[in-house]
C-alpha cells in the first residue's frame, strides 16, 4: 500500500489529529468520486463478480462480496486514509474514532505516531463496517471533547440523524478551544451544504471525494 503527506488534499499539519468516520449503514452506498475512484469502483465490481463466478458456492460469493465492497463510500475513506496513516511522521499525534449508532474509538488518548502506531490504526480503520444510524453530533461531540485535539477531520456524506442546523449550534456551543473541523463528502447524495458550513464555521476545509 502507498503511503501519502495528504489526505484529498489536506495536508498532514502538526498539530494532533483526530480522524472521524462515519460508519453508518448510508456509507455502503457507491461513492462516484474522482475518476480514480470511479476506475477502482468499476475494476472492484468486475473483479468481484469474476471472483465470485469463478470459485462458485459459498466461498466465492464471499471472496467476491470482499472484493466488490471496497466501491463503497467507505471504501474509498479506506483507499485513501490508509496511505495517508502510513505516510504520518513519527512523532505526529493522531487518533481514530468511527460513528454510527454510537462512537467505537481506537483508543482514549492520542497516539505517537511510529511503525506500530501506524499499523495499529490502519488495521482498525481496514475492519470497519458499515451498519446502523447517523449520530453525527455524538460523533463530533466525544470528538471535541477529547483531550489535546486541535484538529478533527470528518468523513461522511452528510446525512445526520439530527437536524443538521441542530449539529452546527450544538457545534458551535461545545467548541469551545476553537478545534479546526475539516470535513469530506462521499457521495452523489451527500449533504454538501452541511459539510460545507461545518467545515466555514470552524476554520476548517470543505472538500469532497469527486476533487
Amino acid at each position: 500500500m502507498k503511503t501519502s503527506d495528504e489526505f484529498y488534499d489536506i495536508k498532514t499539519s502538526e498539530l494532533n489529529t483526530l480522524y472521524l468516520i462515519d460508519i453508518s449503514g448510508s456509507m455502503e452506498g457507491i461513492d462516484e468520486g474522482s475518476v480514480e475512484d470511479q476506475v477502482m469502483r468499476e475494476v472492484g465490481n468486475t473483479a468481484g463478480s469474476k471472483v465470485s463466478k469463478a470459485i462458485g458456492g459459498k466461498i466465492g460469493s464471499i471472496l467476491g462480496k470482499q472484493v466488490t465492497k471496497e466501491a463503497t463510500k467507505l471504501g474509498a475513506v479506506k483507499r485513501n486514509l490508509i496511505p495517508a496513516i502510513k505516510g504520518l511522521p513519527d512523532g505526529k499525534k493522531f487518533l481514530v474514532f468511527a460513528f454510527n449508532n454510537s462512537v467505537t474509538k481506537q483508543a482514549n488518548a492520542f497516539k505517537v505516531a511510529d511503525n506500530m502506531a501506524r499499523t495499529s490504526s490502519n488495521l482498525f480503520v481496514k475492519n470497519l463496517t458499515a451498519q446502523g444510524g447517523t449520530d453525527t453530533l455524538q460523533g463530533l461531540l466525544q470528538a471535541i471533547a477529547t483531550e489535546d485535539v486541535q484538529e478533527i477531520v470528518l468523513m461522511s456524506d452528510g446525512l445526520p440523524n439530527d437536524n443538521p442546523n441542530t449539529v452546527l449550534e450544538e457545534v458551535k456551543k461545545r467548541n469551545t478551544n476553537d478545534v479546526i473541523i475539516h470535513t469530506i463528502a462521499f457521495g452523489e447524495d451527500a449533504d454538501l451544504s452541511f459539510m460545507q458550513t461545518l467545515a466555514k464555521e470552524n476554520n476548517g476545509t470543505f472538500i469532497t471525494s469527486k476533487m
